[in-house]
């Protein structure tokens, strides 16, 4: 059983999110800003990962079996 009520190909496209602070309890608000913080730390974590693997393989492929 699918999670959501039709295929998500089929809908549109999200490209914008609209929150309105005013309308948030400073709890509200404080979770709301850890998980923003949370997300784009973790986007950045991720890219540094991938960035710093790339450079790895680059130096030594015999670490990823390259010289067999």
């Amino acid at each position: 059983m699918p999670i959501w009520p039709r295929e998500p190909e089929n809908d549109p496209p999200i490209t914008s999110v609209l929150i309105l602070l005013d309308t948030l309890s400073p709890a509200e608000r404080r979770d709301l800003a850890n998980s923003l913080l949370r997300a784009a730390w973790c986007a950045t974590l991720e890219q540094t990962r991938v960035l710093l693997l790339d450079a790895l393989v680059e130096i030594d492929d015999n670490i990823f079996g390259g010289a067999v």
